[in-house]
């Protein structure tokens, strides 16, 4: 059986835009794109190295501090992010981040009290008010 080239084109366009879909694809060629891409965004209990340690979804009390991390590469250019805290659906929290290109890494982080047990939530915005991501988690005894 016999496969030319013009019956694999299109199965070569859908797997390269499956494979990078962070690249848009115009006349000219391949267009970086014009935002920060968030490529990680989790909980954690620390950082070692600017990389999130015990990442998780329930954490005890007794750690006194928790952190959101993320990540985003590319930067195209110097932009503002957004950490906004909630618990049990309150805003607690807004944390204003810078991010610079080529990539960047952010943390923000809470301080636990008795009070803070129970549901919480993290919404990492861009600044033009989009949400990229939300964190959902609980603080247990």
């Amino acid at each position: 059986m016999k496969i030319t080239f013009r019956k694999m084109c299109p199965v070569i366009i859908l797997a390269m835009l499956l494979v990078a879909p962070g690249i848009v694809l115009s006349e000219e060629g391949a267009v970086p794109p014009d935002e920060a891409i968030l490529v990680k965004a989790v909980m954690c209990e620390s950082t070692q190295k600017l990389v999130p340690a015990n990442e998780a979804v329930v954490f005890s009390i007794d750690l006194g501090r928790i952190y959101s991390f993320t990540e985003f590469d590319p930067v195209p250019s110097r932009t503002v992010i957004y950490h906004k805290w909630y618990h049990k659906g309150s805003l607690v929290s807004v944390k204003k981040l810078t991010i610079n290109p080529p990539r960047w890494s952010s943390l923000t982080s809470m301080q636990l009290r008795d009070a803070d047990k129970g549901p919480w939530h993290v919404d990492v915005v861009d600044n033009n008010g989009k949400l990229l991501k939300t964190l959902r988690f609980s603080i247990t005894d």
